[in-house]
């Protein structure tokens, strides 16, 4: 009998499957805890949430919402790296870890089976400002234009007024801008009658007085403007502006080598000045190319012409008289033509390459390359223009950007004029890769901060590079150019300043070196950088 036992425990045990390990489902993670207001602390209900994967490392988009006492749990989650960002009304959208709304936060990183708890993630309540719009006798203006503007830096270090909203007046006079960060901002509001297409039948007597774009409180330009200062969940209201008025002119001329089918317009805007602008478009009077411009201020402008495929710029100076008699000539703009190879044995996806162009960090166009690498970008005018390749292959990193004997990637793209401009772009899967650990003053890990990476070869604005440490102070970069570095890592620092040779020059002696070889993998130990006025 005890034979018979022992024989069916074995026959069980061989008809039985091993299980191997694995065959086990990866275990799944979960992620929770508080929303608060970051002015009060108290908890926020109601608020949105979205767990990004970051850099790819996790597959899935994950949301919840915030209870009535702020709380909040994510479950089922697979491991990798993420994102919490969070987004309710009267609020500014912001991300866990982020110093200031708007910055780039903490990345979280989920190991399988971890469950990773009381993160606390607040949220900047937001600011507004408002006003009224009048014209010069006091009376408010319905549809006149509102822009705000902010400073911001250039990927080539420079700062600069950009616009950061639009708005129109209601039959009041008065606009509201809300949702605002803290921070300075610009108020420039205009009233513009007119319409693309129309062609102006003013008659040119001479000059005469008009109301002009006006900056807050009473200002012509920017440069004599008042910021508006903004705090934290303050709105302002009483920001009110009366439109000036100026003595204002015609500028006249004719486009010449018009085509007689096509759109046939002309345009005039304020140079170098992207809110607070004149900004008017017109078509041509006739067949001859004959164009008007009334009511135009003093200042220096762009003048702009389109027929067809052919386009003219030239730049007006605009006095207390009458400009005539501008002549301008048309023709066809450059068309770039591209390629992208891709060095090594492996054959990726070239329809991954993105390449975007830009001037001064304002994009002007992006796209992806065909199958075969090639693309094309049409009608380019004379000027100096920055390349970039913002998305390769995975493992790829742009080697190089020529266009002929020019390095573009150091010093731009210059387009002289007519014809095809070749651009060839070489990617390479020989990348490196630098890992590492930011800590403080005692030797303990910073959450949250800001890296940058910043190749020795200033010019190369390709390489300079910047992430956030993780909740361990993890941070890591991938598909690196080899190359020299320093590395720099700060509490808090606005985006791109780092562009501004002036700013990196006070933190130069804290920076750890990195010099990086083909496919290696170096790691350093960054200690957090400390203001100059606090060594």
């Amino acid at each position: 009998m005890a034979l018979l036992i022992v024989l069916s425990l074995l026959l069980l045990t061989q008809d039985k499957p091993t299980e191997k390990p694995q065959d086990k489902p990866p275990e799944k993670c979960s992620l929770s805890g508080t929303v608060v207001d970051s002015i009060t602390g108290e908890p926020l209900n109601k608020v949105a949430l979205w767990l990004e994967p970051f850099n790819g490392e996790a597959a899935t988009l994950v949301t919840t919402t915030s209870d009535a006492k702020g709380h909040f749990a994510l479950v089922d989650l697979g491991a990798g790296a993420y994102r919490l960002r969070g987004r309710r009304s009267g609020y500014l959208e912001g991300l866990y870890g982020a110093r200031r709304p708007g910055g780039n936060g903490t990345v979280a990183r989920l190991e399988a089976g971890q469950a990773l708890s009381d993160l606390n993630l607040k949220l900047t309540p937001a600011g507004a400002i408002a006003g009224t719009i009048r014209d010069s006798d006091g009376e408010p203006i319905e549809y006149a234009s509102v822009e705000l503007g902010q400073i911001v830096y250039s990927n080539r270090g420079r700062p600069r007024l950009e616009s950061a909203g639009y708005t129109m007046t209601d039959d009041r006079g008065e606009y509201r801008f809300h949702g605002l960060a803290s921070g300075k901002y610009y108020i420039s509001a205009v009233y513009r009658s007119s319409v693309f297409g129309q062609v102006d039948g003013s008659a040119s007597t001479g000059p005469t007085d008009a109301s002009v774009a006006t900056f807050y409180p009473g200002a012509p330009d920017s440069a004599t403007a008042s910021p508006v200062e903004v705090s934290a969940g303050v709105r302002i209201a009483g920001i009110d502006v009366m439109l000036l008025r100026l003595r204002v002119v015609c500028v006249s001329g004719r486009v010449a080598v018009m085509p007689q089918s096509g759109r046939r317009s002309v345009s005039l805007e304020t140079a170098n000045a992207p809110i607070g602008t004149y900004r008017e478009s017109t078509s041509v009077k006739n067949a001859a190319g004959d164009f008007q411009f009334c009511r135009v201020p003093p200042g220096l402008y762009v003048l702009s012409a389109y027929a067809d495929t052919l386009s003219a710029r030239v730049r007006v100076n605009v006095g207390s008289v009458d400009v005539n008699d501008i002549r301008v000539t048309l023709s066809p703009g450059a068309e770039i033509r591209g390629r992208v190879q891709a060095e090594g044995q492996e054959k990726p996806s070239l329809k991954d390459v993105a390449f975007e162009i830009s001037q001064d960090g304002k994009w002007l166009a992006r796209g992806n390359a065909l199958a075969d690498g090639t693309f094309t970008i049409e009608n380019w005018r004379p000027d100096h223009y920055d390349v970039g390749i913002p998305t390769t292959p995975h493992g790829f990193y742009v080697k190089s950007i020529r266009s002929g004997e020019a390095d573009v990637l150091a010093d731009g793209l210059a387009i002289s004029g007519p014809g095809t401009v070749p651009l060839d772009v070489v990617i390479s899967p020989d990348g490196s890769k630098l890992s590492g650990v930011v800590v403080d003053k005692d030797q303990q890990p910073v959450a949250g901060s800001t890296v940058l990476l910043v190749p020795d070869q200033r010019s190369r604005l390709d390489l300079f590079k910047n992430t956030t440490s993780d909740q361990r102070g993890h941070f890591e970069f991938t598909a690196l150019a080899p190359g020299s570095y320093k590395l720099f890592a700060w509490d808090d620092v606005r985006s791109n300043e780092w562009y501004d040779p002036d700013f990196l020059k006070d933190y130069e002696k804290q920076a750890e070196k990195a010099v990086l070889e083909p496919k290696a993998h170096a790691t350093v130990s960054l200690h957090m950088a400390v203001p100059p006025d606090a060594q």
